[in-house]
Formats: C-alpha cells, sequence, structure tokens
C-alpha cells in the first residue's frame, strides 16, 4: 500500500454569513471523480440533517472533479445541476468552476505559444498585448500606469497569480487596444472586455465598490431581475458559441488546428457550467429563501480553501512536510482561531470582518504576582 502524500479538504462556506468551516480531511495519494463521488454525498447528507441549505459546489477545474460532474449524468457534455434527495424542498445543487481559476486558464490560454486564437477572420494574439506595453512604456504619461512587465513575461509562478491575470483582463485594457489603434486588435479588445465583465460578474465582494467606482458590473446582486444575468445569458454565452462557430467553419484547416484558435475545452465547459448555475442560483435565493435583500457573488469562489492551505503552510513554519496527525492538529488550531477571529493579511484574499464574542464578564483575568 502505498503512503498519502496529500489532504482532500471538504470545506462548508456560508453563502450570507462569515461561516468557513473545514468540514472533512482525506488523506489521499491521488483522487478520481468517482472516489469523490460517495464523500461528496455523505456531506451533503450530514449537513442537510444538522439543518444547513447546501446550494452548491465549488472546485477547480481538476480532471477528477470534471468527472465528478459527469457521473451524475452520464453521457452529458454539460452538467450544471442535480437534483438534491436530501432536501425537503426540491432544491438542486449546483456545480461551479471556480471564477478566480477560470480567468486565470483564460489568460494563459491567450498567452500560450500553442495556441493562435481566432475568431471571425481577426486574430485574439498576445502580441497585441506586448505592442500596447511597449507603448505605454515609452510615453511620458502612461495609460496603464499598472501594466508591468511581470504582465507580459509570464513564469510558473506568475501564472498562478489572480490579480496579474485580473489586471491584463481589464476594462482599461480594452479601451487602449482600441484608443492606441494596434492594428487588428478590434476582437482582441472585445475579447478583453467580455472577460473583464465575466469576472466583474462573478467577483462583487464589496457592498459599495460599484457605486464609489461607478462600475456597475461591480454592485451587489439585489434581485432576480439584475441586467447582468441577462448579460451573462444573452451576450457571454453567444459569444462562446459564435466563437466556435466561426472556428468551425473556417476551412482549411485540421481539428488540431481548429482546437488551437480555441480557448481549451476544459475553460469553456468551466465557463458555461459557472454561468449557468449562477444564474439560477441568484434566481433561487431571491425567490425561495425569504428575507434576502443582497447577494455579492465572490462567496462562491473558493478563496477559504485556499487560505486554509495557506494558514497550514504557515503553522508548519519550517516543517514543510507534515503527517496526518500533524495536519489534524493544526486543522482543530484552526477552527478554534477562525471562529474567534478572521484574519486580514495572509496570501489569499479575506474577509475584513470579525467575529462577534460575546463574554459575560468583561473584567481582565487576574495577573501574577510579581516576587
Amino acid at each position: 500500500e502505498q503512503l498519502a502524500n496529500s489532504m482532500l479538504v471538504i470545506m462548508v462556506k456560508g453563502l450570507f454569513s462569515s461561516l468557513e468551516f473545514p468540514y472533512a480531511q482525506f488523506p489521499c495519494v491521488s483522487v478520481s471523480g468517482d472516489q469523490l463521488f460517495k464523500p461528496f454525498w455523505e456531506c451533503v447528507c450530514r449537513l442537510e440533517r444538522c439543518g444547513f441549505m447546501v446550494l452548491g459546489l465549488t472546485c477547480d477545474g481538476l480532471s477528477a472533479n470534471r468527472r465528478l460532474f459527469k457521473l451524475h449524468k452520464p453521457g452529458a457534455q454539460l452538467v450544471h445541476k442535480v437534483p438534491n434527495p436530501y432536501a425537503t424542498d426540491g432544491r438542486d445543487i449546483l456545480f461551479f468552476s471556480d471564477p478566480p481559476h477560470l480567468v486565470k486558464t483564460v489568460r494563459n490560454g491567450w498567452a500560450s505559444k500553442k495556441r493562435s486564437l481566432w475568431i471571425n477572420e481577426k486574430s485574439i494574439s498576445w502580441s497585441h498585448l506586448t505592442k500596447l506595453y511597449e507603448k505605454n512604456r515609452n510615453q511620458g504619461l502612461a495609460l496603464l500606469p499598472k501594466l508591468k512587465y511581470e504582465h507580459i513575461t509570464l513564469t510558473s509562478f506568475s501564472k498562478m497569480r489572480v490579480d496579474l491575470a485580473a489586471q491584463v483582463l481589464s476594462n482599461s485594457v480594452s479601451k487602449a487596444l482600441l484608443k492606441t489603434k494596434i492594428k487588428d486588435a478590434e476582437e482582441t479588445a472585445r475579447f478583453v472586455d467580455m472577460f473583464n465583465k465575466f469576472f466583474d460578474c462573478l467577483n462583487v465582494s464589496s457592498l459599495s465598490e460599484g457605486r464609489r467606482k461607478r462600475l456597475a458590473f461591480r454592485s451587489p446582486y439585489c434581485s432576480d431581475q439584475d441586467f447582468r444575468l441577462e448579460w451573462l445569458q444573452e451576450t457571454f454565452l453567444p459569444y462562446l458559441q459564435e466563437w466556435e462557430t466561426s472556428v468551425g467553419e473556417r476551412s482549411g484547416f485540421t481539428k488540431t488546428q481548429q482546437k488551437a484558435m480555441l480557448l481549451s475545452s476544459e475553460t469553456r465547459l468551466g465557463l458555461r457550467m459557472t454561468v449557468l448555475s449562477f444564474v439560477h442560483l441568484v434566481k433561487f435565493v431571491f425567490a425561495k429563501i425569504p428575507g434576502v435583500k443582497v447577494l455579492l457573488s465572490n462567496r462562491i469562489c473558493q478563496d477559504p480553501i485556499e487560505k486554509f492551505f495557506g494558514q497550514q503552510r504557515q503553522r508548519g513554519r519550517a516543517h514543510d512536510n507534515p503527517n496526518v496527525k500533524d495536519f489534524l492538529k493544526s486543522t482543530q488550531a484552526l477552527r478554534v482561531i477562525n471562529g474567534v477571529c478572521r484574519t486580514v493579511r495572509g496570501n489569499c484574499r479575506a474577509s475584513t470582518s470579525r467575529a462577534n464574542v460575546n463574554a459575560e464578564n468583561e473584567e481582565p483575568l487576574p495577573k501574577r504576582r510579581k516576587k
């Protein structure tokens, strides 16, 4: 038998609360979708019996996770929801691909030398961004002060940074591509604008940022008739379909060459699945859950689990090879610590809210007398 070299963690995250609880941990070597099926539904069953409403599952684009989704409807190309057999009100469980991971894979696909993205007789080229960076660097007053060398020249480490991907796929870059009149960059600017709005729709984290920065796509969701839901369904998803149709109709190329003109099939599947699930979630929340007045879309992201593993590494300090006992001991300590206060800094974005601790006696503890 092989010894485990990693830990599988299932975390419970509140949609309207600060709950972030590592619910179950399993030592493993490698996990398949078939092995994930039973633990996932056992967690759903136990949580529902405890009174929780399980609405969805968020994970990255790992092949085992995609396999888990497909197991619920074998043969289906896209599975974004399944009935929840443990819910008394007939709720579905929705599947999400983590939006920050999707943005990184989109940027990495755009920057990849193995791909030559193409739509409507024009290319979506990384060279357009490189030319924009060169023009921006040589100007006295830069149009894009945030665009740096690390945005253009990607390394194995920078490819994992969400902030670099979000700053490249931004509204300012899209407008700058059009303003500087770089040759044949119209579709590149459209591509950047589409994914900027997509990430804004699924990354709302503040009640006031949209109003303060005058960004309608960064405002909190307040009803099931929000204009962004229509944009996601009527503009973003048709854009992906238009892209695939345009490449499919291009003659003189092999299937392999046509695939290189698109984002990876896993990324496109994750985008469609997340959009459909999110639209369903917003409509369900405002229609079926009483008292809901606002929803922040970044609640479906898996930042808490990323932060949790970062805290595990910090607790180990120089000991970078913990065993299962060390991991479980650190997990128990983090459960207690995070239940009392929320960390503000870390290797991942964290909530600035702190849990309220009610104490009956606020007098200080007795001090030890000096000898």
